[in-house]
């Protein structure tokens, strides 16, 4: 276990000093960590083309029975509650309007893979949020396509995606994009927190006032789609939405997962205990349960026929109902998983692949799972390896497309950056460590040998860490540290992660162990006022097992335990290393 330190020394004003260190201003600190009022939120009239969307709206707003907006919901947590806020804003003005939402059959994106079936429904408008800025071809191709006299559609993009400088935009087309507005400053605002802005501007323009009502709703899209929390807008709006949840569909998810939540929606559980659900329903479910799922973000009470075992027939809020698939496809996807991992280790050993830096496994077509799922399989073959790993499918035009995975606790911080460098992918889009890839296979072979060389010196097998925090055990102030970070624990999320503390010199005995849990696989080490906790940790109770004393390091995040009223600080292990054993203290 290798630590660094990446900020400076810090033993005052913990959190304070950590957000300077991360670089924020004093009075943004002062905000940050206040309630936070709507002084750092952005006028959505910086936003481009807002007077042409608002326009194209009203149009909208007072549209026939016979005229179709379809609206083209994008196969994530942001696209679904990007469509949601459009949708339900759009019905505050006109309950008649006839809405047709388009969902895809994979993992796709606007109107690259639903172009015929939008076709299909014959609008006068299509709608794009979370999606859009680059289907200027197939935009052209749906207007080309009418014939004389036919109603020619109307895009309206609501997006946050990047577009490369020689883009074309359609005539038919208004776009609306943060990367495309140079006087909005926040470019870290996900296709949910556009289109809330879009609204906000239409309440502006109208006198009216229905956007806050889906305010927890461009949050969970801003969490969900990991937008940086270290943004003063998403700051405002993640905290005011969590605190204001209106959405039942959204409550509804969170009562569900309430223990593992610890009764506390913060953007840390609200990203690993409710964006996993929807996500499961998105990739794993059948078309008819993500219909459901969508529809259930904004018609939750609606009463459906349950599905659920024993209770075939009878009637059950569409919220409950497809809060409960939620769950149960995320079982079903980890059980899927588990098959496809089992199936590619044969693989992975059959042609040596480990014998690489990099593991990459290159589907052939008996490799029969979803695309959607190339991430997650990625994501536990390098936690299983302790390798940057890659999934990915071999195409007709000799390119290798799929996912990639980096090693959160390894030297190499960032595996998008290490791929882009290396100058052998097509493209990378996604995130340091998680992002989707392309390369031809021609490439393969030269790929491996400049990773072989330049990640040589790298142990991706030792655990490698960047804190925030480093004492020995009997240093007085950790207690404070937690204190005063678990605090804070709201703001903590994405490009704002919460500090992890290295504590090194714990001095324990076999009496300073407890092992707990249903299936004893927890540990709880109490010293100098602060309790040491690690889950599911059989490798290390058997461990420290040998020992009669021993001198523990560790690398954790703080939390204040709660019972019967007060408080005890704790330290969660991440990892461990005993730095002396038999020879005893």
């Amino acid at each position: 276990m290798k630590c660094k330190l990446v900020n400076k020394d810090i033993r005052n004003n913990y959190t304070i000093e950590l957000l300077k260190e991360r670089g924020l201003s004093e009075d943004e600190i002062k905000y940050f960590l206040e309630v936070p009022n709507d002084d750092y939120l952005q006028n959505p009239k910086w936003l481009n083309n807002m007077d042409r969307a608002w326009a194209m709206f009203k149009n909208m707003t007072v549209a026939s029975k016979d005229e179709t907006i379809t609206v083209v919901v994008d196969s994530d947590v942001d696209g679904f509650t990007s469509a949601a806020i459009f949708i339900q804003y759009l019905r505050k003005f006109n309950q008649e309007v006839n809405i047709v939402p388009i969902l895809h059959n994979a993992k796709g994106h606007g109107l690259s893979d639903t172009y015929e079936e939008v076709a299909n429904t014959y609008p006068s408008y299509v709608v794009l949020p979370d999606a859009g800025s680059n289907d200027y071809e197939y935009m052209e191709q749906l207007v080309a396509s009418r014939e004389d006299g036919d109603i020619i559609p109307h895009f309206l993009v609501l997006d946050h995606h990047i577009v490369e400088p020689d883009t074309k935009f359609s005539d038919y087309a208004v776009i609306v994009n943060n990367q495309l507005s140079e006087d909005y400053i926040n470019k870290d605002l996900c296709g949910a927190g556009v289109t809330w802005q879009f609204c906000r501007y239409v309440d502006m323009s109208e006198g009216t006032n229905y956007a806050d009502e889906f305010i927890d709703l461009a949050a969970l899209g801003i969490v969900s789609d990991m937008m940086s929390m270290l943004s003063l807008e998403n700051r405002y709006i993640v905290h005011t939405g969590f605190a204001n949840i209106k959405n039942y569909f959204f409550k509804a998810l969170c009562e569900k997962q309430s223990f593992s939540m610890g009764g506390k929606v913060t953007p840390m559980t609200v990203a690993f205990y409710i964006t996993p659900l929807i996500n499961a329903i998105i990739r794993a479910g059948a078309q008819d349960e993500k219909e459901r799922c969508f529809e259930a973000f904004f018609d939750g009470h609606k009463l459906v026929v349950s599905h659920k075992r024993g209770a075939k027939g009878a009637l059950e809020e569409l919220a409950i109902e497809s809060a409960r698939e939620c769950t149960n496809a995320r079982a079903k996807q980890n059980r899927t998983l588990d098959k496809v991992e089992e199936q590619l280790e044969i693989k992975i050993h059959k042609h040596d692949l480990l014998e690489n830096k990099i593991l990459f496994v290159r589907l052939e077509d008996d490799d029969q799972f979803p695309s959607e799922l190339n991430g997650l399989v990625a994501m536990r073959l390098s936690q299983k390896y302790k390798k940057p790993t890659i999934v990915a499918r071999l195409n007709d035009e000799g390119e290798i497309k799929g996912s990639s995975r980096g090693l959160n606790d390894s030297e190499l911080t960032s595996f998008k950056n290490f791929m882009d460098e290396s100058g052998f992918f097509t493209f990378t889009a996604g995130h340091d460590n998680a992002c989707g890839i392309g390369i031809y296979d021609k490439n393969l072979a030269a790929f491996h040998e400049y990773a072989n060389k330049e990640l040589a010196d790298i142990d991706f097998g030792e655990t490698w860490y960047e804190v925030n925090f480093e004492r020995i055990a009997a240093d007085s102030d950790i207690v404070d540290i937690i204190t005063d970070v678990t605090q804070h624990e709201d703001i903590f999320g994405q490009h704002n992660p919460e500090p992890l503390i290295h504590v090194k010199d714990i001095n324990i005995t076999k009496n300073d162990i407890r092992v707990m849990g249903k299936n004893s696989d927890t540990v709880k080490i109490e010293k100098f006022g602060v309790t040491y906790m690690k889950f599911h940790a059989k490798d290390m109770i058997e461990e420290l097992g040998k020992y009669d004393s021993i001198k523990l390091e560790v690398v954790g995040r703080g939390n204040m335990n709660e019972w019967m009223g007060s408080y005890t600080p704790q330290l969660f292990i991440s990892s461990y290393q005993i730095e002396d054993g038999s020879l005893g203290f």
